[in-house]
């Protein structure tokens, strides 16, 4: 925030050498001066001051606007912001008429014969000159900013009260009448103020047009396009003082852009209107949060707490017309096609009126390493062919605030490669520079939502996020839309997109850009409705990417017959995925052009990796297979005067479902090649998996979930059963894998030989279980002793290798099933996100198979309840220690508890510490009698029957002490006979100590 405006400060900014002025600064000075020791002998009253500060506060709001005229934005606000303290501070003063206080507020008066040192006289003064009242953002409703306000009231009026009781006044007061006067002056003065503030706060909004847009409420609008609402509400307070020079030039520049397609003409079919900005953009409904300490605005969930919006123009101007807008960046963030980028550009061309001086610098073609001065210098330059200081700017712009849109913090964080984390905080240090040296500037910073965790950000910074578009925006796009092609269609026997069609695919529809490229794909031959309703996913995005991949190389190879663009568009395809799994291995969502480039000529063959025509530079070829597709974003900035580009999908989906679609061609070229080495004369000698190897072999498929959903769906159709299988068969060569065919070149990131024999063993895993539906342990391990011992190394290898996140990525896709194969335990693994897992299964635990002997035991121990712990202290897992930590005060009485179990029958079986736990949880959390007498049972069984012979009497004590002191609490909840029939068995027992009797 910028420097806090005082009430003494307000007072002087304000009224200057007004009579009204002089006599509210004599009244606090003076108090100011006996309180400080100066030595005077004058009696002040504190009170002399009230009516004088509610006259103030009436003076400031009649005729504000007049005197603010002439000023600049900066200016203004800085006037409005003292006002608003001003007339705080006259509704505390003025509550003092509405509370009922036991004595005469003109005998809160000091003088020097009564106490010279009050404490309390101090903290009141200081209070009062210094004081400035919460300011209402636009970012925060109206109901908490008047919740800070009463609090605000609260901790002056603590102030007062201090001061009032040490006056002699105060100590004249009996008992009753003092609690009635603390509490006058503690809640119903607060309360009094509040009422007062509601109504001169009212008044200053009628006053100054731009003070009630601070303390606007969400209203529901109809929807608004390209934030035309902005120029309207700007008019009605603008200053009346335009920009001259080179800021006029600026002006005009970003003006022209209103009238430009959103996207250019080398993207679309020549007969087919693209909107311009002015026509296609829709006002997207957004979040915002203030960021602080602990803040993820990377992180759904941050924002669960904020409420959908749909004010956006309102809110953008109204936080330019707060202090908050010159002391520290707003943060706009969004997905890749919400609309960034294009909304700074409306942002430049509505701006550009009176009162503001924009200046949109794409930092993509700005120096990447340049100080932001010489970044909007630089802009500057590119968009009038002028070349200014910035200094020189501001002077241009005369009155005008300047504000500056700086678009692609996050291109800047992927295209360089440089820790930028410090980014949000220079720029609030130029901010803050500037409005040191008299040029304030309010900025404005957009970036990805992935990578705002990235950056730390500053005190005092908002973020708003741009929402998808819901229902009633696709509508609004595809009217103007259709209104723009509806002839051109018809010509050509086409409909127009129906939006319940397009609706069918929200999240392909939530993106302005995507929705863009649902319209072109329709505007084909009405591709989108003739798929109908049950289109799944994956069959949506196989159409949409063949078509634009057709369209693509239907340009560049205009003579080509069928067969051959068929060819062409499965080529183009698989560059594509090979950029695709260039990101997913690197565990981004972009990619470089080097990395790109690199990429396509380990894994591709020369004639399939580099397009034909040749290409001068290396990177040529990653370029041009990027530029062909606009659902490709190229991200892009400048270092030591080289442009450094990046690529990445508009929607990372895109990626995914090219990753999964590989994968199911490399596994059907795979078993044609499996089936073929079978049948060799030379013997069976198998597939060569060296490219599967390279691609799989980096990073797990469960860090990007949809990629399994994918092949899942893909797998539903017709799929080769010798390709379903083509995993478990790789699985079991994989400890004598050759590694003659592997694609060494391949390194999209350093890792070590048993990292990636790791991540190949768990994705072969993965696709087995994907593409089967389920898979055995026996099938993983076919003639092994011990299942479940080889399950678990594999599992503890993929542990010891993968990321903390990506290991809880997997544990939290994958699930096993306890089974039996004959007499050895098996496992069923299965996809499962969404179910818990199942209960532990301790038959399965200790090889009890059935018609094992231990299934007819009353209760069997194998393992020693201080190996659990010590165990965990050796190996220090995270959950297990996690584990450890909740059991210890159980483990520290009746540790043997835990490692003994009880059969109830030949198929349930529990251990002692379970029982008890269970109950204890049942009868203390209030669960029904049903429940009751099952867990009650259990536990009753455990403790008098199921303690293994050597246990310790003093540990079965504790154990049956813990289950009998909860008896009376069962009492009415379960049948009598029940418990006593319970009470009795527990009672009865001795093991050489009395029940209970062990400590």
């Amino acid at each position: 925030m910028s420097k806090v405006v005082g009430y003494a400060d307000a007072v002087e900014l304000l009224g200057g050498g007004s009579p009204l002025v002089k006599a509210l600064d004599r009244a606090l000075g003076g108090l100011l001066l006996a309180a400080t020791g100066g030595g005077s002998q004058l009696a002040i009253s504190l009170f002399d001051s009230k009516a004088e500060a509610v006259r103030l506060g009436e003076w400031v709001i009649t005729g504000l606007r007049d005197r603010t005229k002439g000023y600049g934005r900066y200016d203004r606000t800085q006037r409005l912001r003292a006002a608003h303290t001003i007339i705080a501070m006259a509704a505390f003063f003025g509550a003092l008429d509405d509370i009922d206080l036991p004595f005469d507020v003109r005998s809160l008066a000091l003088t020097a014969d009564e106490r010279r040192h009050i404490t309390g006289v101090d903290p009141l003064v200081h209070r009062l000159a210094e004081a400035e009242a919460p300011i209402p953002v636009p970012h925060l409703d109206h109901a908490r900013f008047r919740t800070d306000l009463r609090q605000w009231y609260g901790s002056i009026a603590g102030a007062l009260l201090e001061f009032a009781e040490g006056l002699v006044v105060w100590e004249k007061l009996d008992q009753t009448r003092q609690r009635a006067a603390l509490n006058a002056i503690r809640v119903d003065l607060p309360t009094a103020a509040c009422r007062r503030y509601e109504d001169l706060h009212h008044r200053l909004a009628a006053e100054m047009p731009e003070f009630a847009l601070w303390t606007a409420e969400q209203r529901q609008r109809a929807m608004g396009t390209a934030l035309a609402r902005m120029e309207t509400v700007l008019d009605s307070f603008a200053s009346g003082h335009g920009p001259s020079d080179v800021a006029a030039t600026l002006i005009r520049a970003w003006r022209t852009t209103l009238d430009r397609p959103i996207l250019s003409e080398g993207d679309v079919p020549a007969d087919l209107v693209i909107p311009t900005l002015v026509e296609g953009y829709v006002d997207p409904d957004y979040r915002v949060r203030p960021i602080d300490t602990g803040s993820s605005p990377a992180e759904e969930s941050w924002w669960a707490e904020a409420p959908e919006r749909c004010d956006l123009a309102e809110f953008l101007v109204s936080h330019l017309t707060t202090p908050a807008a010159t002391a520290s960046p707003l943060l706009v963030l969004g997905l890749p096609g919400a609309g960034k980028s294009v909304l700074t550009r409306i942002l430049a061309a509505r701006l550009g009126a009176r009162d503001f001086l924009p200046v949109r610098v794409v930092l993509r073609d700005v120096p990447a390493e340049a100080e932001i001065q010489n970044q909007i210098e630089s802009a500057v330059r590119m968009a009038t062919g002028e070349t200014v200081t910035w200094p020189g700017l501001v002077r241009a712009a005369g009155l005008a605030l300047p504000v500056v849109l700086l678009d692609g913090f996050d291109e800047l964080l992927q295209a360089t490669g440089v820790a930028q984390s410090d980014y949000l905080d220079r720029v609030a240090a130029f901010q803050r520079r500037e409005a040191e040296l008299g040029r304030p500037v309010a900025v404005l910073v957009t970036s990805r939502t992935a990578v705002a965790d990235r950056a730390g950000a500053p005190a005092g910074t908002v973020a708003i996020r741009l929402e998808p578009f819901r229902e009633p925006h696709v509508r609004r796009w595809l009217e103007t839309w259709n209104t723009l092609n509806a002839v051109g269609l018809h010509r050509r026997g086409l409909a127009v997109l129906d939006a319940d069609v397009v609706l069918r695919q929200p999240n392909l529809a939530g993106q302005p850009l995507l929705l863009m490229m649902l319209a072109l794909y329709d505007a084909d031959t009405n591709a989108l409705r003739a798929a109908g309703a049950n289109l799944d996913e994956s069959s949506l995005y196989e159409r949409l990417l063949t078509a634009f991949a057709r369209r693509e190389v239907t340009k560049m190879h205009v003579a080509a017959t069928e067969a051959q663009l068929t060819n062409l568009v499965e080529v183009e395809l698989l560059r594509l995925s090979v950029a695709a799994f260039g990101m997913f291995n690197r565990r981004r969502q972009w990619i470089t052009a080097s990395e790109l480039d690199a990429d396509l000529r380990a894994l591709l063959p020369s004639a399939l990796a580099e397009p034909s025509g040749g290409f001068r530079q290396p990177l040529n070829q990653a370029e041009k297979l990027v530029g062909r597709f606009f659902f490709m974003q190229r991200g892009q900035a400048t270092r030591d005067g080289a442009r450094l580009h990046t690529y990445e999908f508009l929607h990372a989906t895109f990626g995914e479902y090219l990753i999964a679609r590989l994968i199911m061609r490399m596994l059907t070229d795979l078993a044609e090649e499996e089936a073929s080495a079978g049948a060799s004369v030379f013997g069976p000698s198998g597939c060569r998996d060296g490219r599967l190897h390279a691609l799989l072999s980096f990073s797990p498929l469960t860090n990007r979930e949809p990629i399994l959903a994918f092949i899942r769906e893909l797998a539903a159709r017709r799929f080769p059963d010798d390709a379903r299988r083509l995993p478990i068969t790789l699985f079991h060569r994989l400890d004598e894998r050759t590694t003659d065919h592997d694609v060494r070149e391949y390194q999209p990131v350093k890792a070590p030989a048993p990292d990636r024999h790791a991540a190949y063993d768990l994705n072969l895993v993965l696709l087995a279980v994907a593409l089967n539906g389920t898979v055995r342990a026996s099938e993983l391990f076919p003639g092994a002793p011990d299942l479940a011992l080889l399950w678990r190394r594999h599992a503890l290898l993929w542990q010891a290798t993968l990321s903390t996140t990506a290991w809880w990525a997997v544990v939290f896709t994958l699930q096993t099933r306890t089974a039996w194969d004959g007499e050895r335990r098996d496992l069923v693994v299965v996809l499962d996100s969404e179910t818990a897992p199942p209960p532990v299964e301790p038959y399965w635990l200790y090889r009890a198979h059935p018609g094992h002997p231990t299934r007819s035991m009353v209760s069997w121990q194998h393992t020693r309840w201080d190996g659990v712990a010590r165990q965990s202290n050796l190996v220090r897992d995270r959950v297990n220690e996690t584990l450890m930590h909740a059991l210890e005060p159980l483990m520290g009485r009746i540790g043997d508890a835990t490692t003994t179990f009880v059969t109830r029958d030949a198929e349930t079986a529990y251990s002692i510490a379970a029982a008890v736990s269970r109950f204890h949880v049942a009868v203390l959390l209030g669960a029904g009698a049903e429940e009751l007498l099952v867990v009650g049972e259990d536990a009753v069984h455990a403790v008098a029957d199921g303690w293994a012979p050597l246990v310790d009497a003093r540990v079965r004590a504790r154990g049956i002490r813990l289950v009998h002191q909860l008896m009376p609490l069962v009492d009415g909840r379960v049948p009598d006979d029940v418990r006593n029939r319970w009470t009795g068995t527990l009672s009865s027992i001795s093991f050489g100590a009395p029940a209970g009797g062990a400590g």
